[in-house]
């Protein structure tokens, strides 16, 4: 057997820590890597399927979105340095999110000097900058590494995987020299995988914890991005019914932590109770309040609980704690109902006091989004009330909204843990490759992506619905179109309202005009679309648009929806 090259050592790596899916948005650097798959397909042997993505934006959203989905590593391949450019947004959300990628970029060392040296004249014309791909993003990665010599490949690539799964989870980025894929390995691929064992908490302040816990007569736990699974959020409600504390999930929660719909699920906005409360256990929550500093509990002792509780990966938070534990939140979990064992003074009396307050806050949303049933434009609050009633069970929402987030995360109530990821971290135009990812991580499920107009613009829309008719992935994407950029012109109405962008209504930054019929999309790729303006037609289009995903077509519903601004702006401050 002839000596193998340095993309088939990738493989064999890839293989041995049982990557199962590769999203490429495809450079001229890869030809080793697509040779050497192709001879492992044609040959039956084991390697990770792959993806042509046909963007940067959509296959880094695509291996965040897998990865999310899943847990399991994400595998992302771009072009150079022009392609990290392009992906960088993606790999800063990536970062910030905690979630676990390998991000491989081409580069060239020879530039096609000396024998057996052809990598192409793009190389020297066009694709070569000072310090390579690797220096683009140091700043927003846990590693990254431009390999200087072939003998590095294999222990490189085997390092990376590693680092990326351990904890705190994020992505780790290579350049690999399109010469050290091309030419012989001069090391194999190591014989040995192991992760790292995940750091368990300090036990010692964690009984400190439980005594405050135990000891509270109104206690209150933040969650935002603990629970990504029914049984981590299953253990969640254990300790929550023990304790009688009501459970916030945080203005952006990545995952349904909570059962939307229990007693003690207190919505998103810890503002509310914070003057009352007498301790507060936060679980991997960023941001468990705003503003940090002067909403601080005065009276309460608080308990911070992540794999990164002084979030070095951000300038500044501004929060703090009595005890910062750090270590896996759901191990923390778990001591502390060993350390609780059973209901704890006063737990069943909080625990119905909350149960009303949730009832009460789920019927004023029902009973707001009922009200408004015949509005025209339609009513986000309706839509999402007919969204919560019709969409299957098997449903999961990927959602990049920004202003209807709050308007779902309150009227969906029927979400159920595993069956929601947030995609919006901070930049726009990722939503639809998560979607797409969690669609290849979970075949058996329906996913449907929620976006507004304006981060569909931003999305990379028409490789999204190539990559989904080339691969028979079927997604729903519901646009939630309100014709604006609203959350641009949300601020100038706060800062100034009575400034001349509000006196005029002449905000510069906010219309998406004309509004085109963005279904038509879907229809151009093989797919179903259709504007939706009659709020008394969203069940059956959405079960149109269902029907064609099950047949393996992308769908899109473009749903006119009207100004939520009226009854979102307390959450804002307006």
């Amino acid at each position: 057997m002839s000596q193998p090259n340095g993309a088939e050592v990738l493989i064999d790596i890839l293989n041995g820590y049982g990557v199962e899916a590769i999203f490429s948005s495809p450079g001229s650097e890869w030809p080793p890597l697509w040779e050497a798959l192709a001879r492992r397909q044609a040959a039956n042997q084991p390697a990770p399927a792959y993806y042509n993505a046909r963007h940067e934006d959509l296959a880094i959203g695509q291996a965040m979105g897998y990865a999310r989905a899943t847990g399991k590593l994400g595998v992302c391949l771009i072009h150079a340095t022009v392609g990290t450019l392009h992906a960088s947004m993606g790999i800063r959300a990536a970062y910030h999110e905690q979630i676990p990628l390998l991000v491989l970029a081409g580069e060239s060392v020879t530039f096609g000097e000396g024998p057996d040296a052809w990598v192409g004249a793009q190389w020297g014309r066009f694709l070569a900058d000072h310090g390579g791909p690797a220096r683009l993003v140091d700043s927003i990665t846990k590693s990254s590494f431009g390999l200087n010599t072939p003998a590095v490949l294999a222990g490189a690539v085997h390092r990376a995987c590693a680092l990326a799964m351990g904890a705190p989870q994020g992505p780790v980025f290579l350049s690999l020299p399109f010469e050290h894929l091309h030419q012989p390995a001069v090391l194999p691929a190591p014989a040995r995988y192991a992760l790292p064992a995940t750091p368990q908490p300090d036990r010692a302040p964690l009984q400190q914890a439980a005594g405050w816990l135990k000891a509270a007569k109104n206690p209150l736990i933040i969650v935002e991005n603990a629970c990504r699974t029914a049984a981590e959020a299953a253990r969640l409600v254990q300790l929550a019914e023990r304790l009688g504390a009501g459970v916030v999930e945080g203005q952006h929660p990545g995952f349904v932590n909570f059962p939307r719909d229990h007693a003690l699920h207190a919505g998103f906005y810890a503002q509310a109770y914070l003057k009352d409360v007498d301790a507060v256990l936060m679980l991997e929550s960023p941001g468990p309040w705003y503003p940090p500093t002067a909403m601080t509990p005065p009276a309460a002792k608080l308990i911070n609980i992540a794999q990164d509780p002084l979030r070095e990966r951000d300038p500044y938070t501004g929060f703090t704690a009595d005890l910062q534990i750090q270590g896996d939140v759901m191990a923390a979990v778990d001591i502390l109902l060993e350390l609780i064992p059973s209901a704890t003074a006063g737990a069943d009396q909080r625990q119905a006091a909350w149960a009303g307050r949730s009832v009460a806050r789920r019927a004023q949303w029902r009973e707001q989004a009922l009200q408004n049933a015949g509005a025209m434009p339609i009513d986000a609050r309706f839509l999402c009330h007919e969204l919560n009633a019709c969409l299957p069970d098997d449903a999961v929402i990927v959602d990049e909204t920004i202003l209807s987030h709050h308007t779902i995360i309150n009227v969906m109530d029927r979400l159920k843990p595993g069956h929601f990821i947030n995609a919006l971290s901070g930049g726009l135009g990722l939503g639809l490759g998560m979607g797409l990812g969690t669609a290849v991580g979970l075949k058996d499920k329906l996913v449907v992506t929620f976006v507004g107009d304006g981060t569909y613009n931003y999305n990379p829309g028409l490789a999204a619905l190539g990559f989904a008719q080339q691969y028979g992935i079927g997604m729903l994407t519901v646009i939630f179109n309100n014709g604006h950029y609203r959350s641009m012109q949300m601020g100038a109405e706060f800062l100034y309202p009575k400034g001349a962008a509000v006196t005029n209504r002449n905000h510069v930054s906010s219309p998406i005009a004309p509004n085109p019929d963005y279904g038509q999309l879907a229809v151009m790729f093989g797919g179903h679309g259709e504007k939706v303006e009659d709020p008394a037609q969203i069940r059956a289009a959405v079960g149109r648009a269902v029907a064609a995903v099950r047949e393996g077509r992308p769908a899109i519903l473009d749903v006119r929806i009207g100004d939520e601004i009226a009854f979102l702006a307390r959450m804002f401050g307006g």
